[in-house]
């Protein structure tokens, strides 16, 4: 009776220890408490997310934003493309913190893109010299934010990621949206014992306004992982008057 007893416990044991620690779950995430040193104000407003991005105002040290990648493909339904354009972005530092004596960075990445003048299929971008704070041309702004935090994991640099945020302005009444698609992941290689991941969320929204959080189960992603894709994508079709429909694709990875 005494050794069913031990071996029930035991059974008991092993259980709980698989359901605390889920698979592929980083060790940052889990039995670790974590020491906040600084938190600092998230800015919301869009309009002076909006203005610091222009004015190229940043937390992140420009030669690190280098490898970001923020571009945008504008497309017509009768195949012309707009692949020269400009986008602005800006990061801001929300907290740092420690775990286990290992520093945490907890940043938001901001990318926006104004589309300007969507009239039967002629359209202009918008133009960085422009520093209005609203271009009567613009018809529509898009923009997405990438919420994650930077860690350094047995020598190694890596970033998790925990949410998604953006959507689409519009500023000009006769501009309609439809067929909005947001994807958002983190793939590449994970730490040790991880190996490579493909971590990934597909989403359709019904508003001109997004926000997802990554399942807590994603692992973080090495900064220097071939094949590494972190971030978001977003897609919508815009339509002006019945002769003007375009689609538009902005990608903000990190």
């Amino acid at each position: 009776m005494l050794n069913r007893i031990k071996l029930l416990l035991l059974v008991s044991i092993v259980l709980f220890s698989f359901s605390v620690f889920p698979i592929g779950t980083s060790a940052e995430k889990i039995g670790n408490k974590e020491k906040v040193i600084q938190r600092f104000t998230e800015i919301k407003d869009i309009n002076k997310l909006y203005e610091r991005a222009k004015n190229g105002v940043s937390d992140v040290n420009r030669e690190v934003e280098k490898n970001f990648v923020a571009k945008v493909v504008l497309q017509s339904t009768d195949g012309l493309e707009n692949g020269a354009v400009q986008t602005y972005s800006t990061s801001q530092l929300l907290k740092v913190s420690e775990v286990n004596g290992d520093k945490i960075e907890t940043y938001a990445t901001t990318t926006f893109y104004d589309i300007s003048d969507l009239y039967n299929g002629n359209f202009q971008t918008n133009d960085s010299s422009n520093k209005s704070k609203y271009d009567s041309s613009i018809s529509v702004r898009a923009y997405s934010t990438v919420y994650y935090t930077t860690s350094s994991i047995d020598g190694e640099d890596y970033t998790d990621l925990t949410k998604v945020s953006g959507g689409w302005t519009i500023l000009d009444s006769t501009v309609s949206l439809s067929n909005r698609k947001v994807n958002f992941g983190a793939t590449g290689w994970a730490k040790s014992g991880v190996g490579y991941v493909q971590q990934t969320s597909y989403n359709n929204p019904t508003s001109n306004s997004f926000s997802y959080s990554a399942p807590s189960s994603w692992a973080p992603i090495s900064v220097v992982s071939t094949g590494r894709i972190f971030g978001v994508t977003t897609w919508v079709t815009l339509k002006r008057g019945t002769n003007s429909v375009w689609e538009l694709q902005l990608v903000n990875n990190i």
